[in-house]
């Protein structure tokens, strides 16, 4: 909550109602607004009543956790006819997830043609995964809560059969299989130091798919015999635990500044978070500027001084000279063919909720069209997002031309060898900038992705290239050379307070070795603590953040 002043003894009050206190919203109840003067206790807020019609105008309603969890925030007044007291009311609302219903007779599937008009009963969307078999019968004898509970007792009886010893390092992450991005770097660059001689490093990776009782049993065991846990992405077991708050958790966020909304930013829209969930339990997150601190605090429903703005780590290996040198030679070792040609690399976000519905409409590409426009002149390379099981539907006769590079080992590395980026929100573009080279944005859904996953800020005025909403206009503006360099200085200006191979040190200096000075991040608070009931901690991850 903020309060400054703006003028004839009037103040500007902002609310999070998401993130109130303690890293928790507004509580359950009827609230009146009271100024201090020092100790001294002014009149509550009154309201004027010309402004009625705004009550109901500005109150709101968040529908999340598969629309069975609402959380309402309504203003009104008191009963006072003279002195009507301004009040807020805020209250979350369960209801039980019942039977599913059969859709209405006659009712299709949405219509994948944008051009469709005929007024029809649609579903709205896909059906979820059904769960296996396995799973299905082991939530039948043992359900969530029950899980919770032994989980939270494994978790206890290991800190206390082997409690951490003051150097014990996890580097761990639930959306990758190995050591990468800014985890590796920070790794590697600790590594240099010899500080791996001082510290004992552990590692847990997985993702969904690979996941099972074992390994979570083992990832429990590691979470709570550690001293450090460094992560680069969701970690949905956090909210499920009630971790001590001796243990410093350090959230390398592996995007850089994208654009759409993510986390507790789109609250209430598409794709949700719940009210308790693993992002709030970091000690730190990192970021790469101060510009970003509000934008990362507010996503991860916590609090600024919590947000750290030591820069990317993985940056310090991209501004390597000698390293880009060898990358780009053992590319073209690798890929003589293109030598000569302009490379073209495409690299869009994912469509949908999660890992687990991540798709994307390749009707929105024509491939014969592509290929004629690339000519002899340039290489198309896809690079589609990690989430992402359907590989672009290359027909065989254009393989020339067009290629899936989603076996190549490293997207930062490819940015290197690539003459025009074409995206549409991905954070792709972040180390992109510190070339200097055009972006194209394919932004086909620009004005329903505002409306449904929303954008942290405006996409026309700081997308740093071209915007282009049809495909012909996009093989337009790369036949002609149209491209847009002028937002790419401000972009840089305002996400990155460093442009130099230091910020993993910095991780390490400030955040492992040390705190930052001057920096309160509330530690040791009761958020530490798991959720009450089944219906705070979601078992899907929050993966509309997770970008190449």
């Amino acid at each position: 909550m903020n309060s400054r002043p703006i003028g004839d003894g009037r103040h500007r009050l902002e609310i999070n109602v998401t993130n109130f206190e303690s890293r928790r919203q507004v509580p359950n109840g009827t609230w009146r607004f009271v100024a201090y003067d020092g100790d001294t206790e002014l009149p509550p807020a009154d309201f004027d009543l010309r402004n009625a019609d705004r009550l109901d105008s500005d109150s709101r309603t968040f529908l999340y956790d598969g629309n069975r969890t609402v959380y309402v925030v309504q203003f009104g007044i008191s009963d006072d006819d003279e002195n009507p007291e301004f009040l807020m009311r805020a209250y979350q609302l369960f209801r039980p997830a019942g039977p599913k219903v059969k859709a209405p007779a006659g009712a299709k599937p949405a219509a994948s043609s944008p051009g469709a008009s005929t007024p029809k009963a649609v579903a709205a969307a896909p059906a979820p995964k059904k769960k296996s078999l396995g799973k299905r019968i082991g939530l039948k004898f043992i359900p969530q809560a029950r899980r919770r509970k032994l989980a939270n007792n494994l978790y206890h009886i290991a800190r206390r059969l082997n409690p951490p010893r003051g150097n014990r390092i996890l580097f761990a992450s639930e959306m990758r299989t190995a050591l990468g991005g800014n985890l590796l770097r920070v790794h590697d660059r600790m590594v240099e130091r010899e500080l791996d001689k001082k510290f004992s490093f552990r590692y847990s990776f997985r993702i969904p798919d690979t996941a099972n009782k074992w390994s979570t049993l083992r990832v429990i065991y590691l979470l709570a015999t550690s001293d450090i846990v460094l992560m680069d992405d969701y970690f949905g077991l956090l909210a499920k635990l009630g971790i001590s708050p001796d243990t410093k958790l350090i959230q390398l966020w592996h995007a850089g500044s994208g654009f759409k909304s993510v986390g507790y930013s789109r609250f209430g829209r598409y794709g949700s978070p719940k009210l308790t969930n693993a992002h709030r339990k970091y000690t730190y997150v990192i970021t790469g500027s101060e510009h970003l601190r509000s934008v990362y605090a507010e996503a991860f429903g916590i609090e600024e001084e919590a947000v750290i703005p030591t820069g990317l780590p993985r940056i310090d290996t991209f501004l390597d000279k000698e390293r880009t040198a060898k990358v780009v030679d053992d590319f073209y070792a690798q890929n003589p063919a293109f030598k000569g040609k302009k490379i073209v690399l495409f690299v869009p976000t994912f469509r949908g909720k999660s890992i687990g519905d991540a798709h994307y409409p390749y009707e929105r590409i024509d491939f014969e069209k592509l290929y004629e426009a690339c000519g002899d002149k340039y290489v198309f390379l896809f690079r589609m997002h990690h989430f992402i099981d359907q590989a672009p539907p290359i027909p065989a006769k254009y393989s020339d031309r067009l290629i899936d590079f989603a076996s190549y080992p490293d997207t930062n590395d490819l940015l290197h060898v690539t003459d025009v980026l074409i995206t549409d929100y991905s954070s792709v573009i972040y180390e992109y900038t510190l070339l200097d080279k055009p972006i194209l944005f394919y932004a086909y859904d620009k004005d329903t992705y505002s409306v449904i996953r929303g954008f942290h800020r405006d996409y026309d005025e700081v997308a740093p290239g071209k915007i282009v909403t049809t495909f012909d206009d996009l093989l337009k503006a790369l036949q002609e050379e149209d491209y847009d360099l002028s937002k790419i200085e401000t972009f840089r200006r305002e996400n990155f307070d460093h442009v130099d191979a230091n910020s993993a040190d910095r991780v390490i200096d400030w955040l492992i070795l040390g705190d930052p000075q001057d920096r309160k991040t509330g530690g040791k608070r009761d958020w530490l603590d798991p959720a009450a009931d089944d219906t705070a901690a979601s078992d899907e991850p929050l993966s509309d953040q997770s970008e190449v």
